[in-house]
């Protein structure tokens, strides 16, 4: 259905076949589009930003078991959604019970993702500091995490995801979580 460059069909012929097949094509990327409850992302932002919060009230001998707990539950629930503590919430008890219902976007969830991630190799970071000896340094990684959740939370803007969108566009991501990771 197609037409070769020097085709003799009528130039509205022409545009009619390219609309169709950009229709076709949007209704087979719209068919496999990812999805995003964003109302799993702000459980999370909030139980982020709480128990780093939590940590630093309760101080550096057991806050920093805090800010741990908090990273691995970050970091493990970037690879295996089903260790994904603070998001589980939101899919197993405040969505079912009706308190915090469903906001389903289309949407790449891999942004969200590479953002967990970097926020949790910080809090990492800020855990070695604090074990270590360099505290301020700790609390400050740890308040650079609660201060990036709270701007996602409250105005939507992710700065893991705005970092994540120009490593993509520079083509410095790996494939397997690039934005064209499915069309190879």
């Amino acid at each position: 259905m197609t037409c070769s460059a020097g085709s003799a069909l009528p130039l509205a012929t022409q545009r009619d076949i390219m609309l169709t097949n950009f229709v076709e094509y949007a209704r087979a990327v719209m068919s496999t589009a990812y999805r995003v409850d964003r109302n799993t992302l702000r459980t999370n932002q909030a139980c982020i930003i709480l128990l780093t919060v939590l940590a630093f009230v309760i101080g550096d001998a057991s806050g920093r078991w805090l800010i741990l707990f908090t990273a691995a539950v970050m970091l493990l629930g970037t690879f295996v959604p089903a260790l994904a503590l603070f998001k589980q919430l939101h899919q197993r008890l405040l969505k079912p019970s009706g308190v915090f219902g469903p906001d389903v976007r289309d949407e790449d969830p891999m942004p969200h993702q590479f953002a967990q991630a970097v926020g949790g190799a910080v809090l990492v970071a800020a855990f070695l500091a604090l074990i270590g000896g360099a505290t301020a340094a700790g609390w400050v990684l740890s308040w650079i995490v609660t201060a990036l959740a709270f701007v996602n939370i409250t105005v939507e803007f992710c700065v893991g995801c705005f970092v994540y969108f120009h490593l993509d566009r520079l083509g410095l991501l790996p494939h397997a979580i690039a934005a064209d990771r499915g069309a190879r």
